[in-house]
């Protein structure tokens, strides 16, 4: 009532009168709703965490599983060209770059549940019926008007798959962790660390589990398993959510709206690009730290696809390179057990220090012997290959130990109403570069010519240490 009063003081405007006593009489109701005896049901932190854990992990393997067989179902639809495969690869870059954005705007202005269980059924709904579409054009004569509207709807579908499951990864991993921790920066660590681990858990496992299906079954009996397991896994995924949000006061606590005001005249086409998810993300003081984040996807410099078509014509196996995978993995998987005391001990600002000179030093060594090679010395390929993944697999201890700390610094000193969209957009720059990674490699095509990738990208990463390592110096 006093509110009221002293807003009445303030205006003449009798509707600015009543719209404070309204806001204030909601308030009241809202209080008195959330301290019922229902909703004030005993906080259960470990239940939140586990359903939360386990919701990711289901979507996060659906996701994995398509993300690898999609690109042998292409070489399959389209055997004597990469075309069909570069091509999805195109697309599904530049939806997730134009749409983060949005998703992320979409994501502030919608309640946690409603957002991230949306998200869910874009991205199961989008696998499902990518697959239905990639049977279709499997059983289609090569050329014909089936098989390549299979094959273009495979692509479309599936990177509308893509953006929902960067929707998700927004959602959950970047709100709901920030909610549930209450504040505490080592606890947020700790659920970060949890998240990560499971999406690399996933990146290992769920392509050997495809690829264990498209070998022992069949591609059709395989692209059938994937699609009937996201279909099934939408419902528990979205329950795993209401348990967690039961178990949380904090979780059920609804967010406070993110209204902004939109110029409304065409004549403010700047004003809607500065007021924008954009220039909401290069408002931020951390905008300089995300940017170093961005440029390592920029790079050739990992366990990827250039990189291991380049091993494999130097000659290394399969199974060699497959096991350089999974100990980049591990490597992966080793910093998230170790970020939370680091984190703890020095904060995340030189966590991130720690980790992306980590990863720079590694990268170093490992491009010395290419380097020397190209020199003129003569040194073994397999010495050449072998210090080289050695080098890689160092690096991605470094480059994730980065990846957390910059993360967690998005997710605490960026304003909650604004979380969705900055995370948006700094998913748009990371697929961003990637793509200009992949249009290099098209440039580039030639084994002989990618040393020349490998120089680059070793420049980007020292470029992105600077500017890191720049911002820390600065940043008070």
């Amino acid at each position: 009532m006093e509110a009221t009063e002293e807003q009445a003081l303030l205006t003449d405007d009798g509707g600015a009168v009543a719209r404070t006593r309204t806001t204030t009489e909601s308030s009241e109701a809202t209080s008195l709703q959330l301290s019922s005896p229902q909703l004030l049901s005993p906080e259960r932190p470990v239940v939140a965490k586990t359903s939360l854990y386990s919701s990711h992990l289901m979507s996060t393997w659906g996701q994995r599983m398509w993300e690898f067989a999609i690109g042998l179902i292409m070489l399959e639809m389209y055997p004597s060209s990469l075309a069909l495969v570069s091509a999805f690869g195109l697309a599904d870059g530049l939806a997730k770059v134009f749409s983060g954005s949005l998703v992320g705007s979409y994501i502030d202005r919608t309640g946690r549940l409603k957002a991230a269980c949306s998200m869910y059924v874009m991205q199961n709904t989008a696998v499902a019926l990518s697959a239905l579409c990639a049977l279709i054009s499997l059983h289609s004569a090569e050329g014909s008007a089936w098989f390549w509207a299979g094959a273009i709807c495979t692509i479309c579908i599936g990177s509308i798959s893509s953006v929902g499951a960067q929707g998700s990864s927004l959602s959950v991993e970047k709100e709901w962790t920030v909610v549930l921790s209450k504040g505490d920066s080592a606890v947020l660590a700790k659920l970060n660390s949890g998240m990560r681990a499971i999406d690399l858990t996933c990146l290992l496992l769920a392509p050997i589990a495809a690829g264990f299906l498209m070998t022992y079954t069949s591609i059709t009996t395989a692209i059938v398993a994937m699609a009937a397991w996201n279909l099934a896994a939408w419902a528990p995924e979205c329950y795993m959510l209401v348990c967690a949000q039961r178990a949380s006061l904090l979780l059920r606590t609804p967010k406070q709206p993110n209204v902004k005001a939109e110029p409304t005249h065409a004549s403010s086409l700047l004003l809607r690009l500065r007021e924008g998810g954009w220039g909401i993300y290069f408002r931020q003081r951390l905008w300089p730290a995300g940017l170093a984040l961005a440029l390592l996807y920029l790079t050739v410099l990992s366990l990827g696809l250039l990189m291991t078509a380049y091993l494999k014509w130097q000659g290394m196996t399969e199974a060699e390179l497959s096991l350089y995978r999974g100990a980049g993995a591990v490597s992966g998987l080793l910093s998230t057990v170790v970020f939370p005391t680091i984190h703890k001990r020095t904060g995340p600002k030189v966590t991130g220090v720690l980790g992306i000179w980590w990863q720079t030093i590694s990268l170093m060594i490992a491009v010395v012997p290419v380097w020397l090679t190209q020199l003129g010395a003569r040194l073994p390929a397999s010495t050449t290959s072998h210090v080289l993944l050695g080098g890689l697999v160092s690096s991605r201890f470094g480059l994730w130990l980065f990846d957390l700390s910059v993360s967690q610094m998005l997710q605490e000193w960026v304003p909650a109403e604004d979380i969705g969209v900055v995370n948006g957009v700094q998913s748009s720059l990371q697929n961003f570069f990637q793509s200009v990674s992949f249009a290099a490699g098209i440039v580039f095509w030639s084994p002989q010519d990618f040393p020349v990738l490998m120089y680059a990208s070793a420049g980007v990463v020292i470029a992105a240490a600077v500017i890191y390592s720049s911002f820390v110096c600065c940043f008070k």
